[in-house]
């Protein structure tokens, strides 16, 4: 097959891409231009000129001349669909649909995209509900993780001796529950000396959080992706986002390098077995996990293996890869 990737959203396509082209496929990755795509309204609608011309150019290839069929991640990337004379599939990843598809003018845009795509993708449990008031036959395909990048330590014998590390594994923005998390972990670093608390220096409350916290707890300038394994591996304990009852790429990642993860999941049916997790919805409840884990240390191993057997078992990146290509070709025999 001849298969077009569009947008590289957390590396994706790119994980997809590589993996399908070790079955014998021949994969492109397209990226659409990003000029203006994070401004306000008016300034984005100023630089939509450009942004379409720059889709021009891979508007005349969605034809079976070049491809058999394109996977537009990011919905509202879904109007190359529209304009495509080969099959597309959609794959929904949060932001472009979760609330957009509550207000009625992104509505009226996004509601043809999904209706004509050959099948519409979610990466994530609380998406299948909001995406499928459209599209009934939505599935959910989950964030590929590649295992074997995202790993344990090897030889943490070795490793220097450090303070006992948690890691907010989340941008600071309130619809990630970041402030319910910080609340949990000040009670518990009230009560201990000398535990390190590391904070992502990203999102709309970083000003807000790196004045409050700046003296006590370190903030983290965005690393590129080839060191966020790392960053992982440098904590004892992972604190993911409490607000989506959703386990995003970064608490996967977590789980994969065999880091207990202390988060809010409330899909349960999305699996054959639930994530082993330490849930928690309230800053009491991340409190409790924290002294919990703090006072076990064997729990902490034991539950780090039990997340990366979870994660080899439901997101391994060849699997995924592998049942993205059977959708491939069962839309392509329909056709």
């Amino acid at each position: 097959m001849r298969i077009l990737q569009v947008h590289q959203i957390n590396q994706v396509a790119y994980t997809y891409g590589e993996d399908l082209e070790r079955r014998g496929h021949y994969v492109e990755v397209y990226e659409p231009s990003l000029v203006g795509g994070l401004a306000p309204l008016p300034v984005k609608m100023a630089f939509m000129p450009w942004r379409v011309l720059d889709m021009r150019h891979v508007v005349g290839k969605l034809n079976r001349s070049h491809f058999d069929i394109v996977h537009i991640h990011w919905a509202s990337y879904g109007v190359l669909g529209l304009a495509s004379r080969i099959p597309y599939i959609v794959h929904c990843h949060g932001g472009d649909v979760r609330h957009r598809l509550q207000h009625p003018l992104s509505r009226v845009m996004l509601e043809p995209v999904l209706r004509r795509a050959a099948a519409v993708l979610c990466v994530t449990p609380d998406l299948l509900p909001v995406v499928r008031a459209v599209r009934p036959d939505a599935l959910l395909s989950p964030a590929p993780i590649d295992r074997e990048r995202f790993a344990p330590a090897k030889n943490t014998a070795d490793e220097p001796s450090r303070p006992w590390t948690i890691l907010l594994f989340a941008r600071l923005d309130l619809n990630k529950g970041v402030d319910i998390a910080l609340e949990g972990i000040v009670h518990f670093v009230k009560r201990h000396v000398g535990i390190r608390v590391q904070l992502l220096d990203w999102g709309s409350l970083k000003g807000e959080y790196r004045q409050r916290y700046g003296r006590y707890f370190e903030f983290i300038p965005l690393v590129v992706p080839g060191e966020v394994e790392q960053l992982i591996l440098s904590a004892d304990v992972i604190v993911g986002q409490l607000a989506l009852g959703a386990l995003g790429l970064s608490e996967l990642q977590a789980m994969s390098c065999a880091r207990p993860v202390i988060a809010s999941f409330r899909y349960d049916d999305a699996y054959p077995t639930p994530p082993p997790i330490c849930q928690a919805a309230t800053a009491e409840e991340v409190d409790e996990r924290l002294e919990y884990l703090f006072r076990n240390p064997e729990m902490v191993m034991s539950l780090g293996r039990q997340a990366r057997e979870w994660i080899i078992e439901n997101h391994d990146h060849r699997v995924l890869a592998g049942k993205l290509e059977e959708l491939y070709q069962s839309i392509l025999l329909e056709k």
